[in-house]
C-alpha cells in the first residue's frame, strides 16, 4: 500500500513539474517585453495556424496588432514574427552562421532515412550540397536549357492557338507546361504532359503537391511532442514498406493498395539515376541537371560534422533522388504559379501589358534561341520590374522563409536562444509603405523597382546564402514563357477571372484558377 502511494506520489509530481515547465516555457516573451497572443495550452499557436485559411494574412493581420516583433508558440517552440528588416538582415545575411537552418517538421529532421536534400540539410551537409547546386545553376549550364524550354513551350502556344478568343483556365496549361520543363531540363526524358493529361506521373506530382503535412496527424503529433518524431518516423516508413511488399507478394493487393505518390516518384528517380551511374561515358550525352548533379561532385573527402565522420563530397544515390524530387516539385509549383499571378495582372491591367508588348516588339531578335539569358535581363529591363512587382505583391511562399537559430545569440537587443524560430511575415514587409514608397504599395507599379530597396525589403526568393538556388532558373523559365506569349497575344480577361481567383495556401499560395481570353495581335 505503502508503494502504491509513494508511486502514484511520483507519477504526479513528474505530471505536476511537466504542466510547470510547460507554463514556464510560456513566459518566454513575457520575459523579454515581446508582445503577441496568449498562447494555448500545450498547442501554442498550432490550433490558429491549422485551422485558417492563409497562415501568411494571420501573421499580417497579427502584426498590425503586435507590432513588428512579436512571439508565437510552435507547441511550446518560441516563434519570432519578425517584418523589422534590420532585425532580419541580421538574421539572413550578418548572422546566417547562426541561423543557417531552416525550421521544418520535426520528423523531416529525422536523418536516418539518407534522403537529405538541400531545403532540409544542416551544416556541413548543406553547404557541399549548395555548392555542387551553384555549379549547376551557372549562366552558361542555363543558357544550354533554352532550346528545351522553347520547345515546351511552342507545345503550349500551339495548344493556346486551338482555344483563342475562348476563356481559358491558363494556369492548367502553365502546369502541364512547366512539369514538361522540368522533365527535360532534369531528366532529359519527353513526358509529353501537355498532349497526356491523364499521365500517370504526372497526376502523381499533382497529388504530393496536394498533401498539406500541416494537416496530417502523424506530422502535427510529431511537432507537438518532438521526441515522438523519431519512432513515428520509422514507424510511418515501416507501414509503407509494408504495404510496398504486400503488393508485390500479392499482386491482387495492388488494386487496392495505392503506392503513396512521393514513393512512387522517388523509385522512378531512383531508376533513372542508376541508369545514368552505370551506362558508359560515351552514352551520356545528356546536358540535363541530374547528369550535372552527378558529373559536378567529386570523391574528395570531407568531415560531415552533423554525423561526426568523413564522408565524399559526391552525393549520394539517396541524396540525389530526394534533391532532384525537390527540384521538381518546386519548380512545378512555383514557375507555374507566378505565371499565373503574372497574367492575371496582365489581363486586369491592359496600360502595364501595353508597355511590356511595347519593349518586347523593340528587342531585335526574333528568335529567344539565339540569345542568352543575360541578353534578355539587358534588353527587357521593364520585363524584370514587372515580374519583381507581382513577386512583391503576390509572394509565392512564407514558409520556406523561417530560419531556427543554432546557438543562443544577440539581434537588434534581443537575446535569442538556440531552438527559437524566426518567422519573417513577407506580406507586411512587401506592403511597408516605408519600404516601398513612396507610392501607395497596394498600387501595382513596377517603376517602384528602379529605387534601390533595403536588401530584406524584397524576400520573394529568399535572402542571404540560403536564398533559392534555382532563382535565375525559374525567372528565365517566366521571362522566356512571357516574351513569347506576349510577340503572339494579347491577354484579356474572362468572365470567370475575378471569381476564380481566390488564392489557398499550403506550402505555396497560389489561386485557384486563372480564366482570360487571348486576342491574336
Amino acid at each position: 500500500m505503502f508503494l502504491t502511494i509513494v508511486f502514484v506520489a511520483t507519477i504526479a509530481c513528474l505530471i505536476a513539474t511537466y504542466f510547470w515547465r510547460i507554463n514556464r516555457q510560456y513566459d518566454y516573451f513575457k520575459c523579454r517585453n515581446i508582445p503577441g497572443p496568449p498562447p494555448r495550452f500545450f498547442y501554442g499557436h498550432y490550433k490558429e495556424f491549422w485551422s485558417t485559411e492563409t497562415y501568411s494574412k494571420q501573421l499580417q493581420k497579427w502584426t498590425r496588432q503586435y507590432g513588428s516583433i512579436y512571439g508565437l508558440f510552435e507547441g511550446i517552440k518560441p516563434m519570432y514574427v519578425v517584418s523589422d528588416v534590420n532585425f532580419l538582415q541580421e538574421i539572413y545575411i550578418k548572422q546566417f552562421s547562426s541561423f543557417h537552418s531552416r525550421s521544418i517538421s520535426k520528423i523531416m529532421r529525422v536523418e536516418n532515412d539518407g534522403k537529405i536534400h538541400l531545403f532540409r540539410a544542416t551544416g556541413t551537409r548543406w553547404r557541399h550540397q549548395r555548392d555542387i547546386f551553384n555549379l549547376m545553376f551557372s549562366t552558361a549550364k542555363l543558357n544550354t536549357m533554352i532550346p528545351s524550354i522553347n520547345d515546351c513551350l511552342n507545345t503550349m502556344l500551339n495548344k493556346i492557338a486551338r482555344n483563342k478568343n475562348k476563356e481559358i483556365n491558363i494556369f492548367d496549361f502553365y502546369k502541364r507546361m512547366t512539369m514538361d520543363i522540368i522533365c527535360h531540363c532534369t531528366f532529359d526524358i519527353n513526358a509529353n504532359f501537355q498532349n497526356n493529361i491523364n499521365n500517370s506521373y504526372l497526376q502523381k506530382f499533382e497529388e504530393m503537391c496536394e498533401i498539406n503535412t500541416d494537416q496530417l496527424t502523424i506530422f502535427q503529433l510529431s511537432n507537438l511532442i518532438p521526441f515522438l518524431a523519431h519512432p513515428l518516423h520509422d514507424f510511418l516508413f515501416c507501414l509503407l514498406a509494408v504495404r510496398r511488399r504486400a503488393a508485390e507478394l500479392i499482386p491482387t493487393l495492388r488494386n487496392y493498395i495505392e503506392e503513396f505518390p512521393v514513393f512512387c516518384l522517388i523509385n522512378r528517380i531512383y531508376e533513372i539515376a542508376n541508369l545514368r551511374r552505370t551506362s558508359v561515358p560515351e552514352a551520356n550525352e545528356c546536358i540535363d541537371f541530374l547528369q550535372l548533379m552527378i558529373d559536378t561532385s567529386t570523391n574528395d573527402e570531407i568531415t560531415d560534422h552533423t554525423v561526426g565522420q568523413l564522408r565524399t563530397k559526391a552525393l549520394n544515390s539517396d541524396e540525389v533522388a530526394s534533391n532532384v524530387l525537390i527540384f521538381v516539385a518546386a519548380g512545378y509549383e512555383t514557375v507555374s504559379t507566378t505565371l499565373a499571378y503574372c497574367t492575371y495582372v496582365l489581363a486586369t491591367k491592359p496600360d502595364i501589358q501595353e508597355k511590356l508588348i511595347y519593349e518586347i516588339n523593340q528587342n531585335p531578335s526574333d528568335d529567344i534561341d539565339k540569345e542568352c539569358i543575360d541578353d534578355v535581363e539587358t534588353n527587357l529591363t521593364y520585363l524584370d520590374m514587372f515580374i519583381r512587382e507581382v513577386l512583391r505583391m503576390y509572394p509565392i511562399t512564407t514558409k520556406a522563409m523561417t530560419r531556427e537559430c543554432n546557438t543562443t545569440t544577440t539581434v537588434c537587443g534581443h537575446i535569442i536562444e538556440k531552438g527559437c524560430i524566426i518567422q519573417p511575415d513577407i506580406f507586411s514587409i512587401h506592403y511597408n509603405s516605408d519600404l516601398w514608397g513612396p507610392e501607395d504599395p497596394n498600387l501595382f507599379l513596377p517603376e517602384r523597382h528602379q529605387i534601390k530597396r533595403h536588401s530584406i525589403a524584397w524576400m520573394s526568393f529568399g535572402v542571404g546564402p540560403r536564398n533559392c538556388v534555382g532563382m535565375k532558373f525559374a525567372l528565365m523559365e517566366i521571362k522566356i514563357c512571357l516574351i513569347q506569349l506576349l510577340r503572339q497575344y494579347r491577354i484579356l480577361p474572362g468572365n470567370k477571372l475575378e471569381q476564380e481567383f481566390k488564392c489557398k495556401e499550403k506550402f505555396i499560395i497560389q489561386p485557384n484558377a486563372i480564366f482570360i481570353k487571348l486576342e491574336k495581335r
